[in-house]
């Protein structure tokens, strides 16, 4: 799974999809852009980030409404953003896939 999101084919985002699929690419993008709050937060340990971006997606099962055409736009703009993109101004779209209130995509 992790080769196509890291391709950019996501040829299946839905709700049951999205969670392993954002998890995967946001850890692939927390190792590249910001290796030493990775390494410091996860002890560089893939599999413990993206256990953590499932539990915080997990917390939202049931309590909103999924938006799975922004959930592809979030996950194809984290993909082509930059690290600077990413450290300066997060893909809105990731903001709009879960519409629940008070929600905080700054993990």
């Amino acid at each position: 799974m992790l080769s196509l999101v890291l391709a950019g084919c996501f040829f299946v985002v839905d709700e049951d999809s999205f969670p392993d699929q954002y998890a995967s690419l946001q850890c692939s993008r927390d190792m590249e852009c910001s290796r030493g709050y990775f390494e410091a937060q996860f002890d560089a340990d893939m599999e413990e980030c993206t256990d953590h971006y499932l539990d915080v997606l997990d917390a939202l099962d049931g309590e909103c409404t999924f938006d799975d055409d922004e959930a592809r736009d979030c996950l194809e703009k984290v993909q082509a953003a930059t690290c600077g993109d990413l450290q300066e101004d997060y893909p809105q779209d990731c903001a709009k896939v879960y519409a629940c209130g008070g929600f905080d995509w700054s993990f």
